[in-house]
């Protein structure tokens, strides 16, 4: 693929082939010829008598679904955890990591006595799952050890998970709230051994630089409840005017109605989050990093899901055999529709299908290129069967121009969710379902040369 970045907006370069005769040979191809031209229709397209323009809707369409090398998640504000049933791919399920900064030398004099440790996590609006439910909210364990630059900060469920770091909980009692958007802060009190733990180091001087902190405190982890099914819940740990972290509350006992207190807070630079699908399908499960696996194999459906790093790869693989058509005649408009199946859409639970999708190149590998245009979400796309149904529609006449000149190579796009580190997913009707068909109309005009 070219360096510059630019290549889709350059216009149709000339050189074609045969016009007249290509069309002619597309009478007699449909039926009986192996040439891969015979993909582009049966019979000679139709023409709209307004414009002159040659209408081609036929072209052989692939399409499949890409598992993403990598989704980061450690350069957020934010940490996710919970656990809901996906309608489509199963139980899906989010651990956040964090460490903890020392926000300055902690050496509390010998007579100062503990009272409590409290971990606070201020969240937002955000949920994705069933908001009407009741979860448990948090399990908080502690790690057992540091976490490591260059170990951190993927939510891929194919990474190593986290587990082995996991060590005993620090709240026995995780309290059960509703999942709603009104949710405030989180207040989770610790237990009182590692309230004593906190109080004690610090009198002995280990408390007095980050890398003490690191080496007796590597580290938190959030995760749901064992019987929680609700929802992902996002929670604010920098930015914004946030204080997250370990509030360590103690006093003098000379002066019992002062409060006193020193703030662990999460590390801006270190905290991310992972996510679990045991039960993603297959031939979904089996998908490493890059791989693809076609329509035809997953029922005519392909997925996208942000945080589990599913894309879906549009291919035209005849879009040369255009040529055919002769230099005479240009494309004037090309357009992509993808539907969204309505049984994989939910009125009951938060699953919006994302407002866009980002349209990217993509290379014989399916690394992820430039970004090209966005598809648009619309809940009433009307389909060439004339049903009203939500879908996308994007252009796709520069990568049909710039494909035919000769500037990109031909090897389809990748659809991705704008926000890769959210949890945002949708279904997309694969190109040979009976309904909700992935379409391209394609229209060809002469130049009257």
């Amino acid at each position: 693929m070219p360096k510059n970045n630019s290549v889709l907006s350059r216009p149709l370069a000339a050189g074609w082939g045969r016009l007249l005769l290509g069309l002619s040979l597309l009478l007699g191809a449909a039926g009986c010829s192996s040439n891969p031209a015979a993909n582009i229709g049966v019979g000679l397209p139709s023409v709209d008598t307004a414009t002159g323009a040659y209408l081609v809707d036929t072209l052989t369409i692939r399409a499949s679904t890409v598992l993403r090398d990598s989704v980061v998640t450690s350069t957020s504000n934010y940490l996710l955890v919970g656990r809901y049933q996906d309608p489509i791919l199963g139980p899906i399920k989010t651990t956040s990591y964090t460490t903890l900064d020392l926000g300055g030398a902690f050496q509390p004099a010998t007579t100062l006595v503990a009272d409590s440790a409290v971990l606070v996590l201020p969240t937002d609006t955000y949920r994705y799952g069933d908001s009407t439910q009741t979860q448990t909210l948090v399990n908080v364990r502690e790690l057992t050890s540091f976490l490591p630059v260059t170990s951190f900060g993927f939510a891929s469920p194919k990474l190593t998970p986290m587990a082995s770091r996991l060590g005993s909980a620090l709240n026995s009692s995780p309290t059960p709230r509703r999942a709603r958007k009104t949710l405030g802060t989180l207040r989770l009190r610790l237990d009182n051994a590692y309230r004593d733990r906190l109080m004690t180091d610090g009198k002995a001087g280990r408390l007095t630089t980050q890398e003490q902190l690191n080496r007796y405190y590597p580290g938190i982890a959030l995760e749901p409840g064992a019987n929680d099914a609700a929802a992902l819940v996002r929670l604010n740990v920098s930015g914004n005017g946030a204080t997250a972290g370990v509030v360590l509350y103690y006093h003098d006992p000379v002066d019992v109605s002062t409060a006193i207190s020193h703030t662990f807070g999460i590390n801006s630079a270190r905290h991310f989050y992972q996510v679990e699908a045991p039960q993603l399908g297959s031939p979904l499960s089996t998908l490493t990093s890059l791989q693809q696996v076609n329509a035809a194999l997953t029922g005519q459906q392909t997925y996208l899901h942000g945080l589990l790093g599913l894309q879906t790869k549009i291919e035209i693989p005849y879009l040369l055999d255009l040529r055919n058509f002769g230099q005479n005649f240009v494309i004037t408009n090309a357009t992509m529709t993808a539907e969204v199946p309505a049984t994989t859409l939910s009125n009951r639970l938060a699953l919006s299908p994302p407002t866009t999708l980002a349209v990217s190149t993509t290379d014989r590998n399916n690394h992820q290129g430039t970004a090209f245009t966005n598809a648009t979400y619309n809940p009433t796309v009307t389909s060439r069967d004339g049903i009203t149904q939500a879908g996308y529609t994007w252009s796709v006449l520069a990568y049909c121009q710039n494909v035919l000149s000769g500037a990109v190579p031909n090897n389809g796009m990748l659809l991705a969710t704008t926000t890769p580190s959210s949890p945002e997913r949708v279904v997309l009707g694969g190109p040979r379902r009976t309904l909700n068909r992935l379409q391209l109309r394609l229209y060809l005009i002469s130049n009257g040369r």
